[in-house]
């Protein structure tokens, strides 16, 4: 019986998936004769890889969900354009191969396959790395200003915490409930990953030093769970302070300390 439950949430799963990347295909082919995609359709396209992301990381399918990351963070600086953006056909090229990827890794899923990682090492990864190294010089070089804090940063910033790092902490919180300690350690190593690479994106060097520090007590650490609790306290303190703009009070790192101290303000 849980077996079937189980199988029905995969096909779920998979069924919302398919759309997903659809989405992601049409916003990218929808280029008008002048290569231009509206804003709105690029926001479209973070929320359907944001989508794939989450629900591959509930389902298990970790890489699915790594690379679904990587598109929605190449979908996001697609955002730093102000009104539309100038597609050229090897850029478009570059993000229709990171949906096909994607495509074919749920297609392994959904048949069962195992997914071998040399397989993906020498196919799969160098189109994401050429993505994001186009994509990086399309930020230092034509949106320098987005990341200033003089324009609308700290409302991306906002966002993005109100969004995607509070999704991270809603599943970690369940992760706390329902998890042995093996998985529950892989599980949060590859949530400070994936929140540090964020923080990098958006230039918050506390943030992603506090995610450092997660991994390398992770590490070491006997008591997971004490280690996970601190984490999830410090990343709910740094959502508050970044929330009521005070970045600059963010912690670096988690310690018994700051437990402490913020038991005290309980």
């Amino acid at each position: 019986m849980l077996q079937d439950k189980e199988l029905e949430t995969q096909l779920q799963f998979i069924e919302s998936a398919i759309d997903s990347l659809n989405t992601l295909e049409a916003v990218l082919l929808e280029v008008k004769f002048n290569r231009q995609i509206a804003l709105q359709k690029i926001n479209a396209g973070v929320k359907a890889a944001h989508s794939i992301k989450g629900g591959a990381g509930m389902m298990g399918f970790r890489t699915l969900s790594a690379l679904a990351h990587r598109l929605e963070d190449s979908f996001k600086v697609l955002t730093t354009q102000k009104d539309s953006l100038e597609l050229d056909i090897d850029l478009q090229s570059l993000l229709l191969a990171g949906v096909d990827w994607l495509r074919q890794i749920l297609k392994l899923h959904l048949e069962g396959y195992t997914i071998d990682e040399q397989w993906l090492a020498t196919f799969c990864y160098p189109v994401f790395e050429e993505l994001q190294e186009r994509l990086g010089d399309l930020v230092s070089e034509e949106n320098l200003t987005i990341l200033s804090p003089d324009n609308e940063l700290q409302d991306i910033i906002s966002l993005l915490f109100q969004t995607e790092v509070e999704d991270c902490l809603q599943r970690l919180e369940s992760l706390i409930l329902n998890s042995e300690k093996s998985v529950l350690q892989d599980e949060v190593t590859l949530m400070a990953i994936e929140l540090g690479g964020l923080g990098e994106m958006l230039q918050l060097q506390p943030f992603t030093l506090l995610c450092k520090s997660i991994t390398e007590q992770l590490e070491a650490a006997e008591e997971v769970e004490e280690i996970t609790q601190l984490a999830l306290q410090a990343w709910r303190q740094s959502k508050t302070l970044i929330l009521t703009h005070q970045i600059d009070s963010l912690p670096t790192k988690i310690t018994h300390k700051l437990a402490d101290s913020l038991n005290s303000c309980v």
